[in-house]
């Protein structure tokens, strides 16, 4: 009883320090967004992009972190971190939606999962601008600002509203997505691509898009959002239909009907 009740408080207490710490570094980000210069945007490869603003989050995100567990990793877009193999990881997103960013476009978040051997366990997504914080914890609920949240009903592609991401090198790679993209839009109601994979998922988990699909993702784009996707009682799964982890290079998130649906698509 008393090891439950440790794993209780702990996780618990991670989803406070999820929820505060996402809020406080979405502030810093809202507050830099005016300031940022083009010297202080850098090309980390052909169309991926990083700014000083990034780096401060992801700072600001790992001392928060450091500070209330000092003994668990952090992995994060900007400075790295452990394969995975740790018993208690923190897997980190400081800003998706840097190309937004970069133009000023009011569409980004912070995503921050907390993860214990393997599997995520908390889940926080923030969107700053609207003061949107969708939060979860395995088996315990998920929230959008304290009021619980559920996939879509939907079950007729027909009338599903899908979203999806280009490849970040689509001008090199762009060939096996466009397929996809030309199986599913003839039979969807329509396709979004809103440049923020994490607020994409959150979207899967409180109804507003049916289904989500991208090939190629990092870790921190999805761990917390496919948290929020499958507490809010959907699914997730890689592209080819494996369960997900943290080694997953994609996702495909949906309703119980809208998920293997989507899947069937995908694979043509």
């Amino acid at each position: 009883m008393a090891k439950q009740m440790d794993w209780h408080t702990k996780m618990t207490r991670a989803l406070r320090v999820a929820t505060d710490t996402a809020r406080k570094a979405g502030k810093i980000l809202v507050e830099e967004l005016a300031g940022l210069k083009p010297e202080e945007i850098d090309e980390k490869g052909v169309n991926d992009y990083v700014t000083k603003v990034d780096r401060k989050s992801e700072d600001f995100i790992r001392a928060a972190i450091a500070k209330e567990f000092p003994g668990d990793d952090v992995i994060g877009e900007e400075s790295g971190g452990p394969d995975g193999s740790v018993e208690s990881l923190w897997v980190v997103d400081p800003l998706d939606g840097t190309h937004n960013y970069v133009h000023r476009l009011p569409h980004f978040s912070v995503s921050i999962a907390m993860m214990f051997n393997g599997r995520v366990e908390i889940g926080v997504i923030f969107d700053p601008i609207r003061n949107e914080m969708f939060a979860c914890k395995r088996d315990e609920g998920v929230w959008l600002n304290d009021t619980p949240i559920s996939v879509s009903s939907c079950g007729d592609m027909g009338r599903a509203l899908v979203g999806t991401g280009l490849p970040a090198r689509y001008r090199r790679d762009s060939g096996p997505f466009v397929a996809q993209l030309g199986r599913v839009i003839p039979v969807v109601a329509s396709i979004r691509r809103s440049g923020s994979a994490a607020l994409d998922l959150a979207y899967v988990a409180c109804g507003r898009l049916d289904g989500f699909w991208e090939t190629i993702l990092s870790p921190w784009d999805m761990a917390a959002g496919g948290l929020l996707v499958e507490t809010a009682g959907g699914v997730i799964s890689d592209p080819s239909g494996n369960p997900w982890n943290l080694k997953s290079v994609g996702i495909v998130a949906g309703n119980p009907a809208t998920h293997p649906a989507l899947l069937k698509l995908l694979a043509g």
